[in-house]
């Protein structure tokens, strides 16, 4: 996979350095194709102490902090435990780490109210230890909102705890010419029209796919 450093992908490197370094939760909030996860996976190949996980809708709490604990490299033998106990052997590990911990959390607009009681109780117990990035798309923080206008229980709690919320940009028409030129396509017209027809990266990438292939080109790594 090829990585570029475009804007979205500064600031969501950016943006989990400074989670982890100060210990901090924060949200990333981004439109489909804004390269999220990519940006996301990188930074937890790249730096030590640093857990990432991506939430499946069929994830159960227990499910969600089993595989946690997987990531953090310890055996998994507490299935059959309350995941109270499994959470307190998550939290005393990352509270024994004599350096910054960052768990990321990809995808957590998938998330229900109950699930997110369990991150807010995650933070309590490592505050003093690790930080914690929420990504999910645009309409995370809106149920967010919602959820903490209603008074769900534990929602407004956690979003208190949110110390900031990182919105990603749409694709500026200089990120366009950038990537159809990392990939030999020079064509300026081809560019503005990309950059009006595609709202994602995502969708940048896939139409500079259609013009190779087109020519008869390599496609995209």
């Amino acid at each position: 996979m090829r990585i570029y450093d475009l804007n979205n992908f500064s600031s969501i490197i950016n943006s989990c350095a400074n989670a982890q370094t100060k210990k901090l939760m924060i949200g990333i909030i981004g439109y489909p194709g804004a390269g999220k996860t990519a940006a996301l996976q990188y930074y937890s190949q790249n730096n030590r102490n640093v857990y990432y996980l991506r939430v499946r809708k069929s994830m159960t709490a227990k499910d969600f902090y089993i595989r946690l604990l997987e990531s953090m490299g310890l055996k998994n033998t507490m299935r059959e435990l309350p995941i109270h106990f499994i959470m307190n052997k998550i939290a005393g590990n990352l509270n024994l780490s004599t350096k910054p911990n960052l768990i990321i959390i990809d995808e957590a607009g998938k998330f229900k109210p109950k699930q997110l009681e369990y991150i807010h109780e995650l933070r309590d117990m490592t505050d003093g230890t690790t930080g914690i990035v929420l990504a999910g798309p645009e309409y995370f923080r809106d149920n967010l909102d919602s959820w903490k206008k209603d008074n769900v229980i534990g929602i407004p709690e956690l979003h208190r705890r949110i110390f900031d919320f990182i919105e990603l940009d749409r694709p500026k028409y200089a990120e366009v010419k950038l990537l159809c030129s990392e990939y030999g396509v020079k064509d300026e017209k081809l560019a503005i029209k990309i950059h009006r027809e595609a709202d994602n990266f995502a969708s940048i990438v896939f139409m500079i796919y259609k013009e190779l292939e087109r020519r008869g080109g390599t496609e995209p790594n």
